[in-house]
């Protein structure tokens, strides 16, 4: 897991270790840490949990089927004006992309299918779902 907030050491000039910079926490940096949201994509409803080190995704179809939950290990980057850009690589292969809005109280998701053999790239499907619940 790579931290939301990455700082570094090195050799300055002298050969000398050059102190740590001041971390904020996690939860300071990122708002979107600890939130459950449930989110309308239309015809299907997800509910997600972001988690530092975990993220919980579980969908639901309109007629009320849901999903097994599935653990990920997400990626967190900040993009400012209450915006958080996460990422995932889920077991199936599939690659997630999530920039979660929440001044707009909307998700924007990009679904990477799995490269197949042979075959050197690949489009997204593209869903934008309304947050109703946090």
């Amino acid at each position: 897991m790579i931290p939301a907030l990455l700082t570094s050491c090195g050799k300055g000039s002298k050969g000398t270790i050059a102190p740590p910079q001041e971390q904020t926490s996690a939860t300071d940096s990122l708002p979107l840490i600890g939130r459950t949201l449930h989110i309308d994509y239309g015809q299907m409803q997800a509910i997600v949990t972001y988690g530092q080190d975990t993220l919980i995704w579980q969908t639901s179809s309109p007629d009320g089927k849901t999903s097994e939950q599935t653990k990920e290990e997400p990626n967190y980057e900040v993009l400012g004006d209450g915006r958080t850009f996460a990422t995932w690589q889920e077991a199936s292969g599939e690659v997630v992309a999530h920039i979660v809005d929440l001044k707009a109280q909307q998700v924007t998701a990009f679904i990477y299918a799995p490269l197949i053999e042979g075959q050197t790239s690949r489009s997204a499907t593209r869903l934008t779902g309304k947050i109703t619940q946090q």
